[in-house]
């Protein structure tokens, strides 16, 4: 499978494409390509098995496409591994390397590398390294804009993107965090969230916090 038609299938699942249907609109924000671009690839995945389509609603990972975006997002997370702790990379920096490497890494290679780290659980943006483990997290948390007003919840997992990595870090949300949404204004596409740790209030784009994932404390 070309490395174009492999990222699709990656963002799908870290999109909740493995059980719910994701718009073409998002896709094409995550790779900042046309709606139309989105619409021709996912024809070509459908004939290949590896997603299902509904025109007008979104796309949604078969159980072949979900356990292939599986074995490649290992490769991915255990790469930004490797670069935070062994090369010294910043967290906001890693994606684009691991994104090279990462389609060109045998599963042989990724075994040797996964023994190599001492077997890591979790990636440098929170998301789960061994395949059987990534279902539990992806039923386990939710999107931050689905919380509830008022319960406290703890940042699981950033969505492995530059740009969303340096807006929440400028806005002082990191893996681990402790936060509360406070008020939800959709007309204004705001958030605000409590910060668990030092009390303060943090306005955030209700857009961009679709990609925090959350867990209930």
């Amino acid at each position: 499978m070309s490395p174009t038609k492999e990222d699709y299938l990656k963002i799908l699942f870290e999109l909740g494409g493995r059980t719910e249907q994701v718009p073409n609109k998002e896709i094409a924000s995550r790779l900042n390509i046309s709606p139309p671009t989105v619409t021709e690839m996912m024809h070509s995945l459908v004939k290949a098995g590896w997603v299902a389509y509904t025109p007008y609603k979104g796309s949604k990972l078969t159980r072949e496409g979900t356990e292939y975006a599986k074995k490649l997002i290992r490769k991915h997370r255990l790469w930004e591994v490797f670069l935070v702790k062994h090369l010294g990379f910043p967290i906001n920096e890693v994606h684009t390397e691991a994104e090279l490497l990462e389609h060109s890494t045998s599963s042989m290679l990724a075994d040797r590398l996964e023994d190599y780290l001492g077997h890591p659980s979790h990636c440098p943006h929170g998301g789960v390294i061994s395949i059987d483990h990534m279902d539990d997290q992806e039923t386990s948390t939710i999107h931050l804009t689905e919380a509830e007003i008022g319960a406290p919840v703890r940042i699981s997992r950033i969505v492995d993107d530059e740009k969303l990595l340096h807006y929440f870090k400028n806005h002082d949300l990191k893996i681990g965090d402790p936060i509360t949404v406070t008020d939800r204004d959709s007309g204004l596409d705001l958030l605000t969230v409590q910060h668990g740790t030092n009390g303060r209030e943090i306005q955030i784009s209700q857009t961009i916090a679709q990609y925090l994932f959350v867990e209930n404390i």
